[in-house]
């Protein structure tokens, strides 16, 4: 049989022996050595450059996240602050950022009442600050020029004092009409009254809380400019939600009112002050 004459497969793995030989040829050689050596140097070096490489990169990343994570929560702080004003504002309406009303007098003291647009709507606590500006004018003086001892209004003061029970009076300015003070909302929803109700009071029998001890009204469920502050123990639920009530007493000024029931009064169907009080009024 003829041999082939094709060369071999040189792809062929060799055998072990060869191998080894190889192996061992190599080794023995300075040169290769010496290539060897360099080769693992450079891939060691390679390596610890390859190392810092990505740490750098890693902290640089870490950094640029630690900014965005800063300025995201800055962003949102400034968007929460807007939305803090804003809702702030919507609860006040159209009023102006006075807190309230403080009532001086000479015979029983000081009265602040805080006002409470969100029970009463905007147009009672404007009408009070109508009402004071127009009587004090832009500078907010009394006629001897004491910005202390508040304004005199044309009707303000109180001549009812119904004992444990409320402490009723007038504020008003002949300048100031009360025609645009509206009726406080009713807080409940989907009422429907007992009454037959005119086209301009739909819901009337309901506008406002049941009265609690310090809450301060419209009297006899009208838009001003009489107005009584309640002083009973516990909530006056005969009275229903018929008033606008549109500011609160603090503890002082509720002692204050009740010292008012101490006052001389004769009974006219009402108790009525035999000396009406007088007061000033200014904002707080």
């Amino acid at each position: 049989m003829k041999r082939s004459s094709a060369p071999p497969n040189i792809s062929a793995p060799l055998s072990r022996s060869g191998a080894r030989r190889r192996s061992k040829t190599s080794l023995n050689n300075p040169i290769c050595v010496a290539a060897t050596t360099l080769v693992l140097i450079l891939i060691s070096l390679g390596g610890i450059l390859l190392f810092f490489a990505q740490s750098n990169h890693s902290e640089i990343i870490h950094s640029n996240r630690g900014d965005v994570q800063e300025e995201l929560s800055s962003s949102q702080l400034r968007r929460q602050q807007k939305q803090s004003v804003e809702i702030v504002s919507e609860e006040k309406g159209n009023v102006s950022n006075t807190g309230g009303l403080l009532i001086r007098t000479n015979q029983i003291g000081n009265i602040r009442i805080s006002f409470r647009p969100d029970l009463a709507g905007p147009t009672s606590i404007q009408y009070i600050i109508n009402v004071v500006e127009a009587a004090a004018g832009s500078s907010l003086q009394t006629t001897d020029g004491n910005t202390n001892n508040g304004v005199t209004c044309d009707r303000c003061n109180f001549y009812r004092a119904e004992t444990k029970l409320l402490l009723q009076g007038v504020i008003a300015q002949k300048s100031v009409p009360n025609t645009e003070v509206l009726l406080g909302p009713c807080p409940i929803e989907n009422y429907t009254p007992e009454l037959e109700c005119p086209e301009h009071d739909p819901n009337c029998g309901c506008h406002g809380p049941i009265m609690t001890k310090g809450m301060v009204g419209w009297a006899g469920g009208g838009n001003g400019a009489d107005f009584f502050m309640n002083t009973f123990a516990t909530p006056v639920n005969w009275w229903e939600r018929q008033h606008t009530v549109w500011g609160e007493l603090d503890e002082e000024s509720i002692r204050v009112v009740e010292s008012a029931y101490d006052l001389p009064a004769t009974m006219k169907g009402m108790r009525m002050l035999d000396e009406k009080i007088n007061f000033t009024i200014e904002l707080f």
